[in-house]
């Protein structure tokens, strides 16, 4: 897996330590700016900040990496979930000499920036959730108990990825979803996201780091996020909502309802946007950030 052409020249590994692991990370910037620390969500890689990285480096040290289990990260064989993601992202900001920094977290990485910012509040100066947060309050409907979908999940993760590995076409388009208009993205866009899902089809251990998140996220809400939540309100890092206006993953109740927890707190919804609105619309995302 090649990173993105924009990111390329950026390209680095580090070992962390504990958890123990090989990151790799795109890092620019001057190390005497503010650091902004990018997270990238499920099944996702660093290379979903490919537009909004080199702009935000005029002004900012910014770091974006591929989570373990992920892209071209260590995928040693364990249970994922936020708090090991947690851990990891704190270690490498250690191991890079960050202090602290804007968190921003896409989907899942919206969920472990906002995790950091409240259980090690002195590593967040800034925290801006994109389409993502503990705090759900509209879940996805779905025909099927929640034990039922983890009893068939590792069943059915397996048959549908080996039907995607036959048909690359039909794994392109897995990613519908998750954009407003997938089919209106500029050419080189979706030749590269093309090439990517099939990358990622075809990557065994992605896809087991994958399925372990997934069995291991009803446990996290059911438990950590529930108590994390009740301090939302009182959290002293400044926060900012940023959210697809067409989001069909996440529904922009969630981020609605997250804004409304946390006193000072800005909901900024991306019009024309879907899951990942730093893709799909930059220019847009740049300025709610900014």
């Amino acid at each position: 897996m090649q990173p993105a052409p924009q990111l390329a020249p950026y390209a680095r590994f580090i070992s962390l330590p504990r958890p123990r692991s090989i990151i790799q990370y795109f890092e620019a910037g001057g190390r005497d700016k503010p650091a902004i620390v990018l997270i990238h969500g499920l099944q996702d890689e660093a290379d979903t900040w490919r537009h909004v990285f080199e702009p935000l480096a005029q002004t900012n040290r910014v770091i974006a990496f591929d989570l373990p289990g992920f892209g071209r990260s260590d995928k040693a064989r364990r249970s994922y979930g936020v708090p090991f993601f947690v851990e990891a992202v704190v270690a490498l900001m250690d191991a890079l000499k960050i202090g602290h920094a804007t968190l921003v977290g896409n989907s899942m990485g919206a969920m472990i920036a906002e995790t950091i910012a409240l259980t090690h509040a002195a590593r967040a100066s800034r925290l801006v959730l994109v389409d993502g947060t503990i705090h759900i309050v509209k879940r996805p409907t779905t025909n099927h108990s929640l034990l039922t979908q983890l009893l068939f999940l590792p069943r059915v993760d397996k048959r549908n990825f080996e039907t995607l590995r036959r048909d690359p076409d039909t794994a392109y388009d897995t990613l519908r979803p998750y954009y407003a208009a997938l089919s209106q993205l500029p050419e080189a866009d979706r030749v590269f996201l093309h090439q990517r899902v099939n990358e990622r089809v075809w990557d065994e251990e992605q896809r087991l780091a994958s399925l372990s998140v997934q069995q291991e996220l009803p446990k996290f809400f059911i438990g950590q996020a529930r108590n994390l939540t009740k301090r939302i309100a009182k959290s002293p890092v400044p926060t900012t909502v940023i959210w697809g206006d067409h989001d069909h993953i996440i529904d922009i109740e969630n981020g609605r309802a997250r804004a409304a927890l946390q006193p000072g707190t800005r909901l900024i919804t991306i019009e024309g946007a879907g899951h990942l609105p730093h893709q799909e619309r930059p220019e847009q995302f740049l300025a709610a950030l900014a």
